[in-house]
């Protein structure tokens, strides 16, 4: 394993001991303990279930995208590898190494380039963000509030700031870039700017009809206000109700901060996160708590689901995993 893997690694475990350390000093234990034990599992389950029905959605919107491309497969084919990174989010080092296993099995199945499948995962993820925001900043904008001093309302605007460049680089960027890219260079800042061009490459076969947009922005929208109600019941499902407008206000934030790779799996993070968020709608740190903890356990449970797919992932794949 090269150095910079091996120190990469290393400082994501030294992030997520201290972010775990911080969260569990400030915290009793044995109310933690409580808390967990009174949970509604019935009511979790539910949202298992709700769970899954939201991933069938994306599996259309990703196979929306992937058609786009010129990926063309049956829904059973996007239903199946979905379902499958969502597994393999759970085991590889990254929220979103699962993507990169999705890319690779479309491309292999439709004899597509792998940067043709990694751009229509990115796509499906940035349609699900961007959607997700929208309904965030709108509940901003309904429900005035303040983290410590901080408003909402105005990380909202860096956050859409900050996507605008990102959008604006994915689509333009490569005006700025291309006279630097050398042919054949192996430097890793070559690698970047040649993965760039692959993707600017793939979005220039893009066809995507006004049918398939409107599509794809129903099933985001419909997907995300799924998203917000599912882990605002884990608050209902805790015992500890959060006010549903302020919720949808601070969720997305949850999830934009907790998608920053700086610890494993983004462990450490979410549970900083929340409490942090929580704290804004004066929930106590404990309950704060139990309801990271319990929303990470509802996604690993729903993650879990993937196993029933293993037979369809590739052979030489499913060895080195």
């Amino acid at each position: 394993m090269k150095t910079p893997a091996v120190t990469s690694q290393a400082l994501k475990v030294a992030v997520t001991c201290l972010l775990l350390l911080i969260v569990f000093r400030s915290i009793d234990a044995a109310r933690i303990r409580q808390n967990l034990a009174h949970l509604d599992t019935g009511r979790l389950a539910l949202l298992i279930a709700v769970c899954w029905l939201g991933q069938l959605f994306c599996a259309q919107r990703w196979r929306v995208f992937a058609c786009s491309l010129g990926m063309r497969q049956g829904y059973g084919t996007f239903f199946q590898y979905y379902f499958v990174g969502m597994l393999f989010n759970l085991g590889l080092p990254s929220l979103v190494g699962g993507d990169v296993v999705k890319a690779y099995m479309i491309s292999r199945k439709t004899g597509s380039p792998m940067h043709y499948g990694l751009a229509s995962v990115l796509q499906d993820r940035a349609a699900g963000l961007i959607s997700l925001l929208v309904l965030g900043t709108t509940a901003a904008a309904l429900h005035a509030m303040e983290w410590r001093g901080v408003p909402v309302r105005l990380v909202y605007l860096l956050v859409w700031i900050g996507m605008a460049s990102a959008l604006g680089m994915a689509w333009k960027g490569e005006r700025i870039y291309r006279k630097y890219l050398i042919p054949g260079a192996s430097s890793m800042i070559q690698k970047a700017l040649a993965g760039l061009h692959d993707f600017h490459e793939a979005l220039g076969t893009m066809r995507l009809e006004a049918g398939a947009v409107l599509q794809v922005t129903g099933i985001s929208f419909l997907n995300s206000a799924l998203v917000l109600w599912l882990f605002r019941q884990v608050s209902v499902a805790a015992g500890y109700p959060v006010d549903a407008i302020a919720f949808a206000a601070l969720f997305p934030l949850i999830t934009l901060i907790t998608l920053v790779p700086v610890s494993l799996g983004g462990i450490g993070v979410r549970e900083w996160t929340y409490l942090q968020a929580l704290a804004v709608l004066n929930v106590p740190p404990d309950a704060a708590l139990t309801i990271a903890l319990a929303s990470s356990a509802l996604v690993v449970v729903a993650d879990l689901a993937g196993a029933f797919f293993l037979p369809v992932i590739p052979a030489e794949l499913r060895s080195k995993s």
